[in-house]
């Protein structure tokens, strides 16, 4: 059995040393691998298309019961005999009915449900079939993804998320639809659904909430609990916050920054048809972050102070790359992965400036490069979601596509694509050929090379630079060749060129085929010249390898596969013994294995490195700390608290724990 990978977001209580490692990647994989349902392969047998629900389900906190039946309308698009849905496993089917009331027999294996027809169903003639089912929603037993639960009803609050297939679907992911929603709960109890809603109606100790979403999106997701509600205004539309008791505090700042974060879309992409949005907390036994349509739910390790803008911005994000408009097949999926993680590192350079952005992109792509060459993006339909490959290749790469594309055509260009999108295909489904063909229509050039090198094929440009400089009169000139070894690349390469006392000089170099010259002139001597400093170009050099080597450790270490981690980080140091990061690495591994010879071994040996990153400085002496503490030598645990202080490097709170460890002794968690 293939055993998947769960990453969490940067405020999971997770060892922060831990965190720093993983750095954007681990901050939002949640959100990049849950958002998205799984996506189901395109069957042909499938021949009708869901068009609306109408579910009446009423939830049993106490008992962690969900009592629902969903009325199904669909179109056949060929003669039918059968029809065939999706539906969580721990859901028992007691009763299925066609559109004249009768009983139609129904077969449940897994998450498989095959409803039998009694009489054929002619095309295009729109039909109904109504399924009354029941069962227990307490842990991840049931779920489409072995150990994730993602629906749950109980007393400290519930949640069933689409992507739990917690009533029938069909193509979960692809098949758009409207829903009427009615949610039966105890009366001290808020629902949040999509859609349009009314004061709930009150019976003997329950009330039952009823919202209506007439558009065509992904709306079956509830989320059910005592909650506090407060409000903030975003360019004329509202903001609620349904936040858990205690966490009011939270409000206001997520408050703000998601209003920015939807001002700053709005203007990118257009505005969303309806610009009221629900903030919800859930549980954090769940995925980080979901989005249904008006709605964007985070996992209580979501809130922290200050506020999590990464996180919130992606999932915002999917209100319009998923739920406005979605991919059309499994193949097209970075349509809604990819564009949903550049949107958020758009946001980021709005709001942190071009250094944070250059970095955040220069992270994503050594995540696209670790599992670059498993398949291309036009065939993501043929990866398993929710695994390291996806994210790879899907999510990150499938960024690094949108980066480059901005690149090639500028930042006009890709932004009259974007909101050429949201115009056209706004409510509806939509392919890569279509968003090729919207961006060369917004940039006026023909992009066949583009979508096939980067989208159809792998494989990235290995770069290779050499440089000279001269004296002319007064002036410096730097004369250069760019090298690289694939045969069929064209792109345009920006050559940035430093100097003393002087800011950078950039220079864009068209390269088509494998080498390029550049010449840049400078007024003082240049010291050092960067090729695609920007992380424009997805693309390997001897840093970046070790780089990928390293993220391709640290998602074993997320795996828990502990062994094959260090085997990993031990093929980075055999090429360089001076790397610090993959000897901290495999020193935190031995450490968490509780092998504290080994694991002292290799923090010293990162000490005793280049101490790049910087952090690994502090973390390393802090962890040495731990090691003694845990081992009774009390004396030398201060002395590498000490140490750690003298750094003055509070990354991830270094400098915090250094200073509480001080004061108390370090004790390792039980087992």
């Amino acid at each position: 059995m293939k055993r998947f990978v769960f990453f969490r977001s940067l405020t999971e209580n997770r060892r922060p040393e831990f965190r720093i490692a993983y750095g954007f990647t681990a901050a939002l994989l949640c959100a990049v691998l849950f958002a998205v349902a799984s996506r189901a392969q395109t069957d042909s047998s499938q021949g009708f298309d869901v068009t609306k629900y109408a579910i009446n389900a009423q939830l049993y906190p106490a008992t962690h019961i969900l009592s629902a039946s969903a009325k199904i309308d669909f179109t056949p698009r060929t003669s039918l005999t059968e029809l065939d849905f999706q539906l969580n496993s721990a859901l028992r089917v007691e009763k299925a009915v066609d559109a004249n009331g009768q009983n139609i027999q129904f077969q449940q294996q897994g998450l498989n449900l095959q409803l039998n027809l009694t009489n054929p169903l002619a095309p295009a003639k729109p039909s109904s079939v109504t399924v009354t089912y029941k069962g227990s929603l307490h842990s991840s037993e049931g779920s489409p993804i072995e150990g994730l639960k993602l629906a749950y009803v109980g007393p400290e609050g519930s949640y069933l998320l689409y992507p739990a297939r917690w009533f029938p679907v069909k193509s979960p992911g692809l098949n758009r639809f409207a829903a009427s929603l009615h949610i039966t709960v105890p009366s001290d109890e808020t629902v949040i659904a999509s859609g349009a809603t009314s004061a709930p109606a009150q019976t003997a100790g329950n009330s039952t909430y009823s919202f209506e979403y007439d558009q065509t999106s992904f709306p079956g997701s509830v989320f059910a609990g005592k909650y506090s509600v407060q409000h903030e205004t975003a360019f004329g539309g509202d903001i609620a916050l349904y936040l858990k008791p205690g966490d009011e505090n939270y409000a206001a700042d997520y408050g703000a920054t998601a209003a920015k974060i939807l001002s700053f879309f709005s203007s990118t992409f257009g505005s969303l048809p309806n610009g009221n949005l629900a903030v919800v907390e859930i549980a954090n036994d769940t995925v980080g972050g979901y989005s249904a349509p008006g709605i964007v739910a985070l996992a209580a390790r979501g809130f922290s102070e200050p506020v999590n803008d990464q996180l919130l911005a992606h999932e915002i994000a999917r209100q319009w790359w998923r739920c406005l408009l979605s991919p059309a097949t499994p193949d097209d999926s970075f349509l809604d992965d990819g564009l949903s993680l550049y949107s958020m590192a758009l946001y980021l350079r709005e709001t942190q400036g071009e250094a944070a952005f250059e970095s955040l992109m220069h992270s994503t792509a050594i995540g696209a490069l670790t599992h670059e060459e498993a398949a291309p993006i036009s065939q993501a339909g043929s990866i398993q979601p929710f695994t390291p490959e996806y994210e790879s290749i899907v999510s990150q790469k499938g960024a690094m596509v949108f980066h480059m594309l901005r690149w090639v055509i500028g930042n006009d260009a890709f932004k009259a694509t974007l909101q050429n999108l949201v115009r056209l295909y706004a409510w509806k489904s939509v392919s890569t050929q279509d968003f090729e063909q919207l961006a060369e229509k917004a940039s006026k050039q023909s992009l066949t090379y583009f979508f096939a090198q980067w989208v159809s094929s792998t494989g990235v440009p290995q770069f290779k630079q050499s440089w000279a400089v001269y004296r002319i009169g007064q002036h410096y000139q730097v004369v250069g060749k760019i090298q690289q070894d694939l045969d069929i690349f064209r792109m345009p390469v920006d050559v940035r060129v430093f100097s003393e006392g002087r800011r950078p000089i950039n220079d864009r170099v068209e390269m088509v085929g494998t080498t390029a010259d550049f010449a840049v002139n400078t007024v003082t001597r240049p010291t050092r010249v960067e090729v695609d400093p920007g992380s424009y170009i997805l693309k390997l050099t001897d840093a970046i390898k070790t780089q990928v080597e390293i993220a391709k450790g640290d998602q074993l270490v997320a795996q828990q596969a502990y062994l094959e981690a260090i085997k990993q980080y031990q093929k980075v140091v055999e090429q360089n013994k001076n790397n610090s990061l993959a000897h901290f690495r495999m020193g935190q591994i031995y450490f968490t294995l509780r092998n504290y010879n080994a694991a002292a071994e290799e923090l010293r040996a990162a000490l005793d490195g280049n101490l790049q990153p910087k952090w690994v400085e502090v973390w390393s002496h802090l962890t040495l700390g731990k090691i003694f503490d845990v081992t009774g030598q009390r004396d030398r645990a201060i002395n590498e608290y000490q140490r750690a202080l003298q750094t003055k490097d509070n990354t991830q709170g270094a400098l915090d724990q250094a200073n509480r460890y001080i004061q108390k002794p370090y004790t390792q968690p039980a087992r």
